[in-house]
């Protein structure tokens, strides 16, 4: 693909707009050229409005196939750990090539709603009954598959998962699929690391399924190995979730999951904390000042009653976040975003709460933190327009009703706030246009696809 040129009318950067820019994006996707305050050339293609592509920063994708089949009771005191055995139904039925198509659906979803990078928390590794699969990362190539055909940038996260709770409980038979030795993990997420070792798009992580999945000992086992074997990766944890695994926890390590985490490894930029839920104002401050990042995903959390992130005060001490989508019941982040501040608000009675004296914009301001927080949850030079990074971008309908006659500043705030319908026309991913006016190029056949691949698991 040769070197190509855009002049954009109005691009937010990351964290500031500017008009009349001059993008360069090289045969890798690169951003190799950013002029401001220039004038369109001959060969320039232009554009409107451009904002840079989300991260999604913690994905299940083959929950994408059970959207909307646990909304029924099971007792009157439904829980997670309800909804939990409905997952594992799904989680034991889906086939490598079931798999493959759901994920390139969500992916295709995922990219038409405004993320351009997914990081997926993979941990359906084997078969039902827990075998390995002939290539060991048998399901880690779906993934990487899905992700290709879609055309969605990937970090793919294999997940350790050893016990059904804290004290080495040994895996439900609902579970085994997902067990895995410290070896034989390692085996895991080497071998999907070469299977898309040629493709700069994509990068491999990795991910500790939760403090009573993975028990202190095995944990520290893979993150040594990983340390001294490969370059920096993203390492990713479900955390203080639930208050049963919170009271769990200190029962079973004495202290809370977050105060445990903090006091035995060096977190930092590198880790990202998924459901940092129920958290003391100590740890809130101790996990914002560590430079981790958190993954929030308000939809799924709220689909499950989780509870609500203590956001304002993770803020006010400099912490990052991250929206995902999680269990796949919505595949927006612009509803991810709106649900993240409207949780706030309605536990505090106030309005407002993600913006600041810095940015009095909440839309801008959700938006910007997204992007950064995204780039560090995955690892990754995304969220920006800047020289160096990916040419990750979102082109927005200037011709809509919602964007007709608002100012600059209030753009963000009418995408997330303002409006219900798809204001997102065009996107580019890693310097290839994925959706033209709305339009995905396999869009039918990744549909039929779907489709045929849930026909036997939804009955």
């Amino acid at each position: 693909m040769p070197q190509q040129t855009y002049f954009i009318n109005n691009a937010f950067l990351g964290d500031h707009w500017v008009q009349n820019v001059r993008l360069t994006v090289d045969n890798m996707g690169i951003i190799s050229g950013l002029q401001k305050g220039g004038s369109t050339e001959q060969g320039d293609q232009r554009l409107g409005t451009v904002v840079p592509g989300l991260v999604n920063c913690h994905s299940h994708a083959f929950q994408r196939a059970m959207a909307g089949l646990t909304e029924y009771q099971n007792s009157p005191t439904d829980t997670f750990w309800s909804w939990r055995n409905t997952m594992y139904r799904f989680a034991n039925l889906v086939s490598p090539e079931d798999l493959q198509a759901i994920a390139c659906y969500l992916y295709l979803e995922m990219i038409k709603q405004g993320y351009t990078s997914v990081a997926e928390f993979h941990y359906v590794h084997h078969q039902p009954n827990g075998a390995a699969y002939s290539c060991v990362s048998q399901l880690s190539q779906s993934i990487i598959n899905a992700a290709n055909i879609a055309g969605i940038n990937l970090t793919l996260l294999p997940v350790l998962y050893m016990t059904a709770g804290f004290d080495g409980q040994p895996l439900l038979e609902q579970q085994k699929r997902f067990g895995n030795s410290v070896a034989r993990y390692i085996d895991i997420q080497n071998d999907a690391a070469q299977y898309c070792a040629d493709q700069s798009q994509h990068n491999v992580g990795i991910a500790l399924h939760s403090l009573r999945a993975v028990p202190a000992e095995p944990m520290s086992e893979v993150i040594n190995y990983f340390a001294n074997n490969s370059s920096v990766c993203p390492i990713h944890i479900h955390i203080s979730e639930q208050t049963q695994e919170v009271e769990q926890s200190i029962a079973s390590l004495r202290k809370r999951p977050v105060e445990w985490l903090l006091d035995n490894y060096a977190v930092d930029k590198q880790w990202c904390l998924i459901h940092a839920t129920h958290m003391t104002p100590q740890e809130t401050k101790a996990l914002a000042r560590s430079g981790a990042t958190v993954g929030i995903c308000p939809t799924t959390e709220a689909n499950l009653g989780d509870g609500l992130f203590p956001l304002r005060n993770y803020l006010d001490h400099g912490g990052h976040i991250a929206v995902g989508s999680d269990g796949n019941t919505c595949t927006n982040p612009m509803e991810e975003l709106r649900w993240l501040e409207y949780g706030q608000r309605l536990a505090t009675r106030t309005r407002n709460i993600t913006s600041d004296n810095t940015q009095l914009n909440t839309g801008t301001s959700l938006y910007a933190r997204g992007l950064a927080g995204g780039g560090r949850a995955i690892g990754q030079k995304t969220g920006k327009l800047k020289l160096g990074y990916r040419a990750d971008l979102i082109v927005l309908e200037d011709d809509s009703v919602d964007l007709a006659n608002i100012a600059t500043g209030s753009i963000l705030d009418v995408l997330i706030f303002g409006t219900s319908q798809s204001l997102i026309k065009d996107v580019m991913v890693n310097g290839q246009w994925k959706i033209t006016d709305y339009h995905h190029a396999e869009e039918e056949h990744i549909k039929s696809a779907f489709i045929a691949a849930t026909r036997a698991l939804r009955v």
